[in-house]
């Protein structure tokens, strides 16, 4: 106690209005009104006269005044503890607390990159391994465990919408979406401030984060990210410029300025690998700049702890069979009509004479268009018949200035040509449909020439009663549910028109589910649920080949095939991904004798023995095409009369020149994770089982809401069976009216704590440890002067020695940099006479207050508190020793790793400078002015040798595991109950 009439002394802890700390300095004044320091529980730093601070008691003081809780307090305040820990164990808690079935292989991903040194991981595994689902755990699992405040997701823009209702719906977390508009408004609103920083969990696309502003202001972010993630990350390129330059894209940029912010970086792609080494070796340098020297240097082993890849054929069960089954591609060939061969010659000539045409004139705006009717004449009769129309009317309107497009198809047209993936489906269409409008020539003849032609075409395709495609198409799917009525058959086609035509003329008398770029995410998942459930038939454009998962059917439909095969594969990952139980049937309908179907179908088959042959399959794609202009290819052969064959023959020698190059890059470069629940793999069940056992359970959570409104108001009112056959009730839950506010709901209708009513019925609020009103709860519960709860009485069975001191813990360890890495609750039980037990402590119940009159022993306890909790910390120290011996080993072969690396890239980049700067020395020698140049270099050196001192200092320090200070949660007096 001080001698100081204010009382209060270093190290006590203190209440004040608005939270809770530890005296750190106090300036003692002679008049009484001293001057505390105070530092806070949220680490901020408080200067309060004396007058406005309480002592709080510790436990053993209150134990010796002989001042008890009741046990239900005790037991809640421990039971907060105990949550409040739940993800500081390097154990899964996000594997309960959410609404997915996640699967082993996932965990393991997720596991590795958990347990890693940094959590800078490429995750590269092919379509449909669930690579989104594995990053997803561990940003939830970095943000339960406190080490993810602030994410950053990156995507393409047709991704981004569909990031944030998935994490939204199976994780139950919320982002914001960061475009023009939302930006704009916030930059209103705080004009000083830089913008990334108004929310801590934002999605944004990487072309809009590439844009000079928006880029700037992530380079000087104020608050680093905690985690970043980039997918779709083969986007990030740059490429070797001469021997030392680099070119770096814009989006590259963007991954530098974000790679410079973050801790944790994580790069998601089923292509890694373009077959160019300096490509890739960029994209890994963001994630770890000191791995490898160049890209000479990048090898298997050097990404064994950096990049994760496993493909489908290297995937196997428990018993040895594969994971995933086998796929059948088939070609449905179709034959025209003489009026539709009519009609596809005629249509044919026009684009053929026009595209040639826009070349001749440069105009590349209407070589588009055409290249665009040409794939709309082989997708169907309506489209083509819409398209001729479409031009039909724009012609008649004086057509499209070429070089008067609207600003928003100028800001898209270089992203439309060279990266169409890259755009919503909207954008696309609003591009093609402006596109289409493109006049060839001003010349006002040719212009009526034209308008000729294309009403003369337009009026032969509305001719057209029968549409031989559609016909086949309806055959075909009719004799699958004629042979099984429950049968899900999933049909792609590249273009809305062909949709619509779809649905209203060949499926008219079916209720289908469609889905298709103007749809919410609200809308595509009451499409898939439809489609789930009674709809036999969903159509869908390539809107739907990202993000849905239908491994619930088997047999899928290209009505038309894009003329970009790696599509094709994103189309079949919606099917043939984990969890299907079938062979996946692919048809893929083509008419007969066009220069397109032949082109198409004979690359696709190249590839598929490509694919068979390494055992490769998405990431082939990306490789042996990433330099073919299959669009262009298509053209030329039409615009020139050049026979088919030909130009498969020339893609032939192409793709067998690249063969060899994907079997290097695959031998040589890329990792292949086998999965195969071997010895190593069966550890990650034991990961799965012990965190659905061990971390915290259903029963938990229910047993802190519910003691909280029994304690402090609120409660469950309607209670009723839920919707799960082996679940349990829902109910609505009314929140303890002081712990509503900010972000927490007064009530909450409809929830349930049981996961399987929550995969049942998405609209359930799930009650989860991640809850923001369980989190309210816990941090009330440890709020001292809310709850109490700091001692009780306690009984104790008959197989534990009483009297007694029961101590609650939290117990952990500290890396060299100061950061809480690990902590968890633990208990230790000691005797008067010095036993000490840390397990199996028999507790049986507790006793209220006002039971301390007749319990001598009681008494007995409390008059040797100090001595008692003395003895009890000595042991929860050696406890906490323990833990951290444990993690050593594992953080110094991470770091050692790490610092391996560093050295080696300092090394090779200073003998690189040492050697250009003795060249200058000498050129200086003989008498050429090389001062400046020397001076340069000089200076670059030593800002490296700089640039690794530090480096190695800061691995220095984060390869120490510092034991942490036992922190007492709270203390009970054990008796026998029995005693008289």
């Amino acid at each position: 106690m001080s001698d100081c009439e204010c009382g209060f002394d270093i190290g006590d802890r203190v209440s004040f209005a608005g939270g809770e700390g530890e005296l750190v300095k106090a300036n003692h004044r002679p008049s009484g009104q001293c001057l505390l320091h105070i530092l806070t529980d949220d680490d901020q730093s408080k200067k309060l006269p004396a007058a406005v601070v309480d002592l709080i008691d510790s436990s053993d003081t209150l134990l010796q005044k002989g001042e008890f809780d009741d046990p239900d307090r005790f037991n809640l305040r421990a039971k907060a503890a105990e949550l409040d820990l739940a993800h500081r164990q390097d154990r899964f808690v996000a594997l309960e607390n959410n609404r997915i079935d996640i699967a082993p292989h996932q965990v393991k991903a997720a596991h590795q990159i958990l347990t890693s040194y940094d959590h800078r991981y490429l995750i590269a595994d092919e379509v449909g391994l669930g690579k989104t689902i594995e990053a997803a755990i561990v940003i939830e699992e970095l943000a339960a465990r406190g080490q993810a405040d602030r994410v950053l997701i990156v995507a393409p823009a047709p991704l981004t919408t569909q990031w944030q209702e998935e994490l939204r719906e199976k994780f139950d977390t919320n982002y914001v979406i960061y475009d023009r508009d939302y930006v704009e408004a916030k930059k209103d609103a705080y004009p000083a401030e830089n913008v990334w920083s108004h929310e801590n969990r934002i999605i944004t696309s990487i072309d809009f984060a590439k844009q000079e502003d928006m880029r700037s202001a992530l380079k000087n972010v104020q608050e680093d990210w905690d985690i970043a993630l980039f997918d779709e990350s083969h986007h990030l390129t740059a490429r070797r410029e001469g021997k030392r330059g680099v070119d770096k894209t814009d989006r590259y940029r963007v991954g530098e300025a974000v790679s410079e912010t973050s801790d944790g970086l994580l790069f998601l792609t089923g292509t890694p690998h373009n077959g160019k080494r300096d490509q890739f070796y960029f994209m890994i340098s963001l994630l770890d700049p000191y791995r490898f020297r160049d890209e000479h240097d990048v090898d298997k082993e050097g990404l064994r702890d950096l990049m994760i890849r496993r493909l489908k054929d290297e995937m196997y069960e428990a018993d040895g069979s594969p994971m995933f089954p086998e796929k059948n591609i088939q070609t449905l060939p179709v034959e025209f009509t003489p009026e539709e061969r009519q009609l596809y010659d005629d249509v044919t000539e026009y684009i053929t004479e026009y595209y040639n045409l826009a070349s001749r004139e440069e105009n590349d705006a209407a070589g588009f268009a055409m290249v665009l009717y040409q794939k709309r004449l082989v997708s169907s009769i309506y489209a083509i018949q819409q398209s001729l129309k479409n031009r039909m009317e724009s012609i008649k309107a004086g057509g499209a200035d070429p070089s008067d497009l609207s600003p928003i198809t100028k800001s898209l047209l270089d992203e439309y040509r060279e990266d169409p993936e890259m755009l919503t489906e909207a954008q696309r269409e609003h591009v093609e449909t402006e596109l289409g409008g493109a006049v060839v020539s001003s010349d006002p003849d040719k212009i009526e020439e034209e308008l000729a032609i294309v009403r003369d075409l337009y009026n032969q395709a509305k001719a057209i009663p029968v549409d031989s495609k559609a016909e086949r198409l309806r055959e075909y799917v009719d004799g699958i549910l004629e042979e099984d009525p429950d049968e899900k058959i999933l049909i792609f086609t590249e273009y809305t028109d062909t949709l619509e035509y779809l649905k209203g003329r060949v499926f008219g008398d079916r209720d289908i589910a469609e889905i298709y770029g103007d749809l919410s995410q609200s809308q595509r998942q009451q499409q898939f649920k439809k489609f789930e459930g009674p709809a036999n038939v969903m159509l869908a454009t390539d809107a739907a080949r990202e993000g849905l998962n239908l491994q619930f059917a088997h047999i899928m439909v290209n009505y038309d095939l894009p003329w970009n095969p790696t599509r094709i594969d994103q189309r079949i990952g919606r099917l043939h991904r984990y969890g299907q139980q079938e062979t996946v049937e692919i048809r893929n309908l083509f008419f007969k004798d066009t220069r397109e179907s032949i082109i198409l179908e004979r690359l696709l088959e190249k590839i598929d023995e490509i694919e068979e042959t390494l055992g490769m399959s998405s990431d082939v794609l990306g490789l042996v095409l990433d330099d073919v202009d299959l669009e262009d290819q298509i053209m030329s052969a039409l615009a020139t009369g050049q026979s088919p064959d030909a130009v498969v023959d020339d893609l032939e020698a192409i793709v067998e020149d690249q063969e060899e190059a994907v079997r290097r890059v695959d031998d040589e470069l890329l990792i292949r994770d086998k999965f195969d629940l071997s010895e190593e793999d069966k550890e990650i069940l034991d990961i799965v089982e012990e965190s659905g056992a061990d971390t915290v359970s259903d029963e938990d959570v229910a047993y802190l809401v519910k003691t909280v409104c029994q304690e402090f108001g609120g409660g469950l009112r309607n209670v009723r069976p839920g919707p799960a056959e082996d679940g349990g009730d829902v109910f609505d839950l009314v929140v303890p009216s002081q712990l509503t506010g900010d972000d927490i709901e007064s009530r909450y209708d409809s929830a349930t704590f049981d996961r399987e009513n929550a995969l049942v019925d998405e609209t359930l609020e799930f009650i989860t440890l991640d809850h923001p009103v369980v989190h309210s709860m816990m941090a009330y519960c440890l709020d001292t002067d809310a709850v109490g709860g700091q001692t009780a009485i306690l009984t104790g069975g008959k197989q534990l020695e009483t009297p007694g001191l029961f101590c609650n813990y939290r117990i952990g360890y500290l890396s060299g940099t100061g950061d809480t890495v690990t902590e968890k609750l633990v208990q230790v039980y000691v005797t008067p006479d010095g036993t000490t037990k840390t397990e199996n402590i028999d507790i049986t119940g507790g006793l209220p207050a006002s039971a301390v009159g007749d319990h001598p022993s009681i008494d007995t306890v409390a008059g040797q508190a100090e001595e008692l909790v003395s003895e009890a910390d000595d042991v929860a120290q050696e406890l906490i020793n323990d833990l951290a011996q444990e993690a050593r080993e594992d953080r110094e072969r991470e770091v050692r790793i790490r610092r391996e690396h560093t050295e080696n890239y300092f090394e090779y980049r200073m003998e690189d400078l040492e050697e250009r700067i003795q060249q200058f020395e000498e050129r200086d020698r003989s008498g050429e002015d090389m001062s400046a140049v020397l001076a340069k270099h000089r200076s670059q050196l030593a800002e490296l040798r700089e640039k690794k001192n530090t480096e190695m200092v800061r691995l220095k320090s984060e390869k120490q595991v510092v034991p942490d200070e036992p922190d007492l949660i709270n203390m009970a007096v054990v008796i026998d109950a029995f005693e008289n």
